[in-house]
């Protein structure tokens, strides 16, 4: 679960949800997902597109008719419809908060665990799968661990699952030792 720390954050997870119940009934969460992905993708490319949006000077449906015109037809409907919605109610710049939240109630709707795994060296896959193997027997969920290396913490690994952090790591227990 990735922390959204915008001031947007209830209203990216009210849309997010809205998009929920949209993959519940018309049109599948990973289709979305991924037209969401494409718009962001999209707007990060260009940097016009991208200023001409942000802009307060352009008219919302000046904005519209160029978000038709870019994304009408290589989008689905549903999603377009959204994205036009956001554009309404000036909330274009919360969608990428949108795309994470919709990521995690998807996640959690699929049982799905998402685990940042920090470690000082590299894991082997027969490491990689034996931790993946022990998460997923301790939090009965289906999990998926991202993972990233940092030689600051000297051995031993972090554990960051969702707003929880478990950090096994020997600088920290060196921290504690000298603490007491």
């Amino acid at each position: 679960m990735v922390l959204i720390a915008s001031k947007n954050s209830k209203s990216a997870k009210r849309y997010a949800k809205a998009l929920l119940e949209l993959s519940h009934s018309e049109l599948s969460a990973d289709k979305i997902y991924e037209d969401i992905k494409f718009i962001l993708d999209t707007m990060e490319q260009n940097v016009e597109l991208k200023g001409f949006l942000a802009s307060p000077v352009v008219s919302v449906e000046d904005k519209k008719d160029v978000l038709q015109k870019i994304f009408n037809g290589k989008i689905d409907d549903s999603v377009l419809n959204f994205l036009l919605l956001l554009n309404e109610n000036s909330r274009l710049e919360i969608l990428e908060d949108i795309k994470l939240s919709f990521k995690e109630f998807l996640d959690e709707e699929r049982n799905i665990l998402n685990v940042a795994v920090t470690s000082a060296i590299e894991f082997n896959e027969g490491q990689k799968s034996a931790l993946k193997t022990k998460l997923e027997n301790k939090f009965n969920k289906a999990v998926n661990p991202s993972y990233d290396i940092n030689t600051d913490i000297l051995g031993g690994l972090i554990l960051k699952i969702n707003d929880t952090v478990i950090d096994l790591s020997i600088k920290k227990r060196i921290e504690n030792l000298a603490k007491r």
